[in-house]
């Protein structure tokens, strides 16, 4: 290396080239002053290379380049298989059962419709708390002892239910005097014992035998002391009033005083209507017929003075009269008199109590043979609803 001098060399100094990698205007600035040394190297002849040094430290990671463009998205490839399912993880704590809200009030009671077929019975639930025993009330008169019926097979046992807790037991009331032992009933006639096998397992149990007939029941013992009255329970609604039966619903009443000719096979005329009351009656004056209009029970009662007729020669002779409902005589609503002279007279009466179910008429008729009718009445009561 050859070091001069400035002052063989011009004053002016020469501008150093930018590096490449810096294009202007981010060139050095020009030195303070260019003229003091200038070191110019002369190159020589190439050494031969020498062994390669160790690697420096690794510099630190320069700042990450801004991201270029997202790339188009590619075709989604065939799913994977199906890995195998995971086991169930265990099951949370269960959570505090909130508060029962409180009961709506109890509506009214509907009419009790018909009882269905009975279901098959089901398990017996758990038995619910003993309530206090309350005050025992006076005991009725024993009635007779019915005949005791076989014992039909007793069904399996079925599961029991856990016991609820016992309630508090109420005071015991003062007891009464034991009545005496009845005799003991005979004893059934015992079965022959088998040989007894090997035990096996044990079986389902087996249907209960028929009871052997029960003892003559023993005499009732004295009552003991009567309880005191429990407090009366409020007094029921009061239902709608019935129809009253003193009063007939309706009724009708005709007569014929004077004397009237009648032939036997004929109906007796009334001339006049009486008595009327309602419309269930009707009868129309001069003629024979009574009309009931409603179903129910009516009473009939009849009543005339008869007599032979003046063309009757032979005696002794019989006359029939006959309550007819729509032309058919009524069973036990009929009378009859034997005449033993043509100056005999008879008083002829007839009651009797019908149920009609549809519109109906009555008469009465005469037969045997020919007469004469005066002061007859005839009533007829609706005594109700059929």
């Amino acid at each position: 290396m050859n070091i001069f001098q400035n002052r063989d060399f011009p004053k002016e100094c020469i501008p150093r080239p930018c590096p490449p990698s810096c294009p202007p205007p981010c060139c050095p600035p020009k030195p303070a002053d260019c003229c003091t040394v200038t070191v110019v190297s002369i190159t020589g002849p190439t050494g031969p290379t020498g062994p390669t040094g160790p690697s420096g430290l690794t510099g630190a990671t320069g700042p990450t380049g801004p991201s270029g463009p997202t790339g188009a998205t590619g075709v989604t490839g065939p799913s994977g298989p199906t890995g195998a399912t995971g086991a169930t993880g265990p099951s949370g704590p269960t959570g505090a059962t909130g508060d029962t809200g409180p009961s709506g009030p109890t509506g009214a009671t509907g009419p009790t419709g018909p009882s269905g077929p009975t279901g098959a019975t089901g398990p017996t639930g758990p038995s619910g708390p003993t309530g206090p025993t309350g005050p025992t009330g006076p005991s009725g008169p024993t009635g007779a002892t019915g005949a005791t019926g076989p014992s039909g097979p007793t069904g399996a046992t079925g599961a029991t239910g856990p016991s609820g807790p016992t309630g508090t037991t109420g005071s015991t009331g003062p007891s009464g005097p034991t009545g005496a032992t009845g005799p003991t009933g005979p004893s059934g006639p015992t079965g022959a014992t088998g040989a007894t096998g090997p035990s096996g397992p044990t079986g389902a149990t087996g249907a209960t035998g028929p009871s052997g007939p029960t003892g003559a029941t023993g005499a009732t013992g004295p009552s003991g002391p009567t309880g005191a009255t429990g407090a009366t329970g409020p007094s029921g609604a009061t239902g709608a009033t019935g129809s009253s039966t003193s009063v007939p619903q309706s009724v009708l009443n005709a007569y014929s005083i004077a004397p009237q000719p009648g032939t036997a096979g004929s109906t007796l005329l009334f001339d006049k209507n009486g008595t009327t009351y309602g419309s269930a009656i009707s009868h129309t004056e001069g003629t024979s017929n009574f009309t009931l209009k409603e179903p129910g029970f009516y009473q009939v009662a009849f009543h005339s003075v008869v007599a032979p007729s003046s063309s009757v020669s032979k005696f002794p002779v019989s006359l029939f009269l006959t309550l007819q409902q729509n032309g058919t005589p009524v069973n036990g609503a009929g009378t009859h008199h034997t005449f033993q002279s043509a100056s005999e007279t008879s008083n002829m009466s007839i009651s009797q109590v019908l149920q009609v179910t549809g519109p109906t008429t009555l008469n009465l008729m005469g037969s045997g043979s020919n007469f004469t009718y005066s002061d007859l009445g005839m009533s007829v009561c609706k005594l109700g609803v059929g």
